[in-house]
């Protein structure tokens, strides 16, 4: 079994940014201790956790993070023409991280709890076809077009997740969206932050 990864035990990948489940990023890797991360990932076939710093830096020091992230499979790799790692991740479920603590590199390891949305309040997408339109209007930016940005219509959790992830609000706003764990609260929250942005 990995030193870095068990059934409840993963490495955490501590970002500025915010990873919604369905939704990819692309990362350049140049820090030793992430360069291992990433190798023994692709080695042993498994992910990390993708969580956002709430004191300290992404480079350098160990940082101080929130405790729900994603966990994100590793399903692209490259050498970039700048000479760094790059990798493309995508995020699979929501996790709860716990007792968090560092490596002797400062890789960062905890205990995972995976969260689901709360199946048995999950609405009829026909009632949130107000999000789906706001949706479909951001993806028509060149750049959303450009990494082949696709969401289920269909399902009122991938159009919040996937909507959450694009509307231009800071971290800690769509911190909060990630950790809310009931699909109707996510989308009151989205209608009051759409309307805030539109106003």
């Amino acid at each position: 079994m990995s030193l870095l990864h068990s059934d409840n035990r993963s490495a955490l990948f501590p970002l500025n940014t915010v990873l919604f489940p369905g939704c990819s990023l692309p990362l350049q890797i140049f820090e030793q201790r992430y360069l291992r991360l990433v190798k023994t990932c692709l080695k042993d076939n498994h992910g990390f956790v993708v969580i956002l710093i709430s004191a300290g830096k992404e480079v350098g020091d160990t940082p101080e993070t929130y405790s729900i992230g994603t966990y994100v499979d590793i399903i692209d790799w490259e050498m970039l023409e700048n000479g760094l790692f790059g990798i493309t991740i995508k995020a699979r479920h929501r996790v709860r991280v716990s007792n968090p603590c560092a490596q002797d590199d400062g890789l960062m390891t905890g205990e995972i709890e995976t969260l689901a949305d709360d199946e048995a309040d999950v609405i009829d997408y026909l009632k949130i076809t107000d999000l789906v339109d706001t949706l479909k209007l951001l993806e028509q930016h060149p750049y959303i077009e450009q990494q082949a940005f696709e969401a289920d219509y269909a399902s009122a959790p991938d159009v919040c997740h996937k909507l959450s992830q694009l509307l231009p609000v800071d971290a800690l706003t769509k911190q909060s969206l990630l950790e809310i764990n009931n699909t109707n609260e996510r989308v009151s929250k989205l209608r009051e932050l759409i309307q805030r942005l539109q106003e």
